[in-house]
This record gives C-alpha cells, structure tokens and sequence, in this order.
C-alpha cells in the first residue's frame, strides 16, 4: 500500500526547516548491501563548479515495503553556497552496493516538483496550502461537453499564459480542456508520452502551483480540466526502470503486459504497478482538482473488463470520486474517463467504467474528403451521427446501482496527423516534416467551414485539437523524431486575419448553439439519406431531442462544394428559422417539401418552431 505522505519531499507541518525524503525501492534492501543517498543543492547554486551538492542518506525503514526514509534540518547542515536558505532546491538520488555506485543519479518518483533534466525539487522552508476558489464548480454532464485538446506549450508557453486565454476557450463554447501530459520529461521539449515522472509537474510550464492556479480558474469559468494519464509505458529513465536494470533486482512495475508498443510498458500483474498508478489517480483529482483523465494507449493497459488494469483503475477511480462534491448530479458519478482504444472504442464503453472514447474514422474520412474535395464519403455522415444498425453506440453504461452517460469522442483534427489546412494547402513533403509552410497555399480555408459546421452538430462529444479553430496548418509525419520532439507554437497571428477570424467566429457561433440547443447535444439524429447528393458535396439530416414531441428539431445542411447548391428536403409544417447567418425563416403551413439554397464551403442550421 502506498502512503503518499511518507514518500517525496516534504516540510514538516511542525517544522518549516525539517525536510523529510521518502521512497519505495521494492526488492532493493540494506540488507543485500545497498545504500541509497540523496544530492542536494540550492537552484541559485546548480551550475556554480565550486559549490558541490550535500550529500544525505537515506535509511531503509521498511525492508518489506522497500521504504527509504531521511529526515533532517538543512539550515544546520552547514553546507555550502545557498542551501538550507529559503527558496527551490534540487535533489536527485545515488544507489549503491557494497561501495559500488550501481545509479549515479535518477529522479524521485514520488517528486511532486521538477527541475530541468532529471532532478526533482522543493522548496524549502515554505509551506503554504493553495487557496482554492472552486468550492461552487461542477463537472458539466457528458453530453455537454465540447472539449479542447491543449499542448500547454505549444498553445501559450505555460500555464499562466493558458490562464489569460481562458476567456477565449470560453468563447468557443469550451467547456472541458484535455491536457496533454504535463508531468516531468527529461528533453527541454517533446510531447509528454514518455513520462519520467508522474507526480512532478513540468517546471517549464511552472509547475505544480501554477498549473493549481490554472485549473483554479477554469473551474470559476465553469469549465473542467482532465489530464492525459500515460501509463502503458515510461521514458528509460523512469526510476523503475533506470534503477532495477542497473541493479538486477526483481523490478516491481515493468515487465509486458497486454500489448507493447512504446517505450517501457508497465505490468499490472505486479500488484505495486497498479498502486502507484492509482495513488497518482487520486492525487490528480484530490491535490490537484482534476476532473478525470484521457487514457493514453489503451491497449497497452487492457486485459478484459474484469482484468487488472485499464477496467480496474477506472473502477476505483469512479468510486473514488463517488463522494467529492463536484462529480455529483442527482442521479450519477460525473467523473470523467476518456479511453483511447482505437480498435474497440465500443467495447470499451460498453463494459468499464469509461465515460467516453477515442476513435479516428471521422478523422481519417475528413482527411481523405481534403483530398478529393467536393465529394462525401458515405461512412463520413454514418460517423458523424454514429449510424451503426448492426452494433449501436451506447448511450449508458450500467453496472448494477452505478449508471451514467457515455460517448464517443468525435474530432477532425489530432495531434498524432497534419491539419486539415496543411494537407489541402499543397503537396504533403517527407522532407520539410510538415514544417514547410511557406510553400503552402492558405486561401482555401473556407473549405474548412462545412468540417467545423459537421463536427460541432455531430452525435458525440466534439473535440477541438488546438488552433484548428482559426486555421492552424503544421504537417505531422507519421514517423520519425520530428513527430514528437520538435515544437509546434500555434500562429496566434493567424487569430487576426480575416481567414482565421472568421473561421473562429463560426466556432464561437457553433459552440453558442451546441450550448443553446438540446438536440445538437442528443443521440437522435435523421439522416436524408435520399436527398441528399454526396457525390455534389450536399447533405442534410436533422438534430432531434430526445423528447420526440417537442417541436425542436434542427436541420443541417452542408455543401462541401464550390458552388452555390439547392437541395430539396421533405420537412414537418413550421417555421424553421436559420441560425448560422440569421436572415431567412421557412414557412410550411402543412408537412411538405421545400427547396434550400446553401452556399458553397458553407451550411446552414435551421431551428423548427410552431406557426403562431
């Protein structure tokens, strides 16, 4: 069991100058001749060559836990330069066996703060507990959301420039952030799917009290914040990975466990590997008020509904959060839980306890649309409203007393593949990487109008991926270092073109609307599939609430063309009201057909009202 106020760097609550290391080391005891020292300096002192590093030892407390424990008083070390002073300091750890250094340096995996490279942090003699102002906030439902995938730097450099666009993401009908991982990483950049450790957030960003500051004021805009939680594997130097190779002792958390694709996998047939993952879950929502997690690599983590990993954690997670406030409706757990098992998003939902899942076809079908554009391949509208007569989406997972929504998660564009603006911008090159943006041609964004009209009106949970809002263009090979170690700053300028403020204002309309109207956040949809013209680009299908009797409905209707089309639909007498542009109401006096202009690139979304 593991005993987070025990392990990591922490103050003494009595004693502002006591500082207390703990550390589970499994299999690694005194008693076969290890020893386990800590290297501390002050941050002001790191690169200074005349002032080395204290050096303190850890004792091994409990030899069938594997807990190494130090505890004392830096301000009476009397070490050099600046430690024992107020402010970060710096540790890392050293192990040896009978006098030989088997680990000259790797980090603390329980660390709750990071420094650059592999060292783990504190700050010393300061003790404070953060001030949060969320106390009223609560998760939005699952059918609700409309979420936003963020790269914190590549989206706002850190987390306190995240903050000030907070009214932005607002604006676009956000209200769930999805961040990829911000826990520490070793490389000054690089997407955070190999983590080196799981508790320190990411210094570059700020940190852990910066990042509580962020998610702080995204809950006092009504807006959730999940993380993506990565562990099927780990970076090589990841303590439990680093160490236990070097020291030829069993190692209690990696090992092959369902599939192995990437990095070092973890094994949950290891009972520590579960518990330190779970302790990471539960200091995520209780320390850092998270409000769920996005699962990174499903596959790596799964072995069955009943198995002892993926539909465990989430398990537990679910009953974790079963008493914390802001999860809580009348009727069911609001946790949230995004798995991304591309190959049986279904299942997944159908038989843990996931509230939403992760799938590319929609995706995939937008990037072959791009490609011969003006054509609509059957599969994307069946996507889109999730028409599947063989093996409907479910809407509500169910196991015994506990019930609550579930959706897939629906997106055109995806950190892992090119913008839609860089594939229909010129011919996609090996060599530029996706980076050869003065070659591309931008002037036909407006073809990227009917994707965002069809992603915000679709059955399922939109999700945004970050600048595709404005026309953001980068290309993404599907292999190679560049994928995932070379920086991608958002054209915030792109923002202030009339391409990107228009593209954005369709956004924030979409996203007014999605909010405003109950049928573009249902599971009932009617798809003319007689009517419309694919082959011309053209198709309709309404949006319907859930109560078939209201008269709510609202009409859809799409031109992937270049040209100004006309589509003919059999509607229901009313008044329909167009909401996109605003200016034409329809009038049926009795159920017929009528002829709808759509423009090209574009659409139009008509609300159904009685005649008075």
């Amino acid at each position: 069991m593991i005993n987070l106020n025990v392990v990591g760097a922490n103050l003494s609550p009595t004693n502002p100058t006591q500082l207390n290391l703990g550390i589970y080391l499994p299999n690694i005891t005194q008693s076969k001749g290890h020893r386990l020292f800590a290297d501390i300096i002050h941050i002001k002192d790191q690169f200074d060559p005349a002032i080395p590093a204290l050096e303190v030892e850890l004792v091994n407390t409990n030899e069938q836990e594997g807990l190494w424990t130090y505890a004392g008083d830096l301000t009476t070390a009397n070490g050099p330069g600046n430690l024992g002073s107020m402010g970060q300091h710096l540790y890392r750890y050293r192990l040896t066996r009978n006098g030989q250094v088997l680990v000259k340096a790797f980090s603390d995996p329980f660390a709750k703060d990071s420094g650059v490279g592999t060292f783990s942090a504190f700050d010393y003699q300061q003790i404070s507990q953060y001030n949060w102002q969320d106390a009223t906030f609560n998760v939005p439902e699952m059918n609700e959301l409309i979420i936003y995938e963020m790269m914190v730097d590549d989206f706002s450099n850190d987390f306190a420039g995240a903050i000030e666009k907070i009214i932005y993401l607002k604006s676009l009908g956000v209200n769930c952030i999805e961040l990829m991982p911000v826990t520490n990483i070793p490389e000054p950049y690089r997407w955070g799917y190999m983590p080196m450790s799981y508790f320190a957030i990411e210094e570059r960003y700020g940190g852990r009290e910066a990042l509580k500051s962020f998610i702080d004021s995204c809950h006092q805009n009504g807006i959730a914040v999940i993380h993506d939680a990565v562990y099927a594997h780990a970076h090589p130097e990841f303590c439990y990975n680093k160490v236990y190779w070097a020291a030829g002792e069993e190692n209690p958390m990696i090992g092959p466990f369902a599939e192995d694709m990437f990095g070092v996998g973890s094994d949950f047939n290891k009972p520590f590997t579960y518990e330190y993952f779970k302790a990471v879950n539960q200091y995520f929502i209780e320390e850092l008020h998270f409000d769920g997690f996005r699962y990174d690599y499903v596959p790596g983590i799964y072995d069955g509904p009943t198995g002892k990993g993926y539909a465990r954690i989430v398990y537990d997670t679910y009953q974790y959060t079963q008493s914390i406030p802001r999860f809580q409706s009348s009727t069911h757990n609001k946790i949230i839980q995004i798995a991304e098992h591309l190959g049986k998003p279904k299942e997944i939902l159908e038989v843990t306890y996931t509230s939403g899942s992760k799938r590319w076809d929609p995706m995939l079908k937008a990037h072959d649309m791009v490609r011969q554009y003006g054509t609509i391949p059957e599969e994307y509208v069946r996507e889109l409203l999730l028409i599947d007569f063989q093996k409907p989406w479910p809407s509500v997972f169910q196991h015994g007393n506990d019930a609550f929504p579930v959706a897939p998660l629906q997106f055109i564009e995806s950190h892992d593949k090119s913008r839609l603006m860089y594939i229909q911008g010129g011919p996609e090159s090996d060599e530029q990487a996706g980076f050869d943006f003065f070659n591309l041609d931008r002037s036909k964004w407006y073809r990227m109008q009917p994707f965002a009209i069809s992603l915000m009106t679709c059955e399922g949970i939109p999700l945004l991926w970050q600048g595709q809002e404005f026309g953001e263009v980068y290309g993404k090979l599907d292999q190679g270092g560049s994928r995932v170690l070379a920086a991608r700053p958002l054209h915030w300028n792109y923002f202030y073109e009339e391409s990107g403020r228009t593209l954005v204002n369709l956004y924030r309309k979409l996203g007014q609307l999605r909010t405003q109207h109950a049928a573009l956040r249902s599971r009932q949809s009617y798809y003319f599939h007689q009517h419309s013209n694919l082959q011309n680009g053209l198709v309709a299908y309404l949006r319907r609430t859930e109560n078939s009797a209201d008269l709510a409905d609202l009409l859809v209707v799409l031109n992937f063309s270049e040209q100004t089309q006309s589509i003919t639909l059999p509607l229901q007498a009313g008044r329909w009201s167009e909401l996109l542009i605003g200016n034409e109401n329809l009038e049926l006096q009795q159920n017929g057909s009528i002829e709808i202009q759509v423009p090209s690139n574009f659409g139009k979304i008509y609300a159904q009202a009685p005649l008075t």
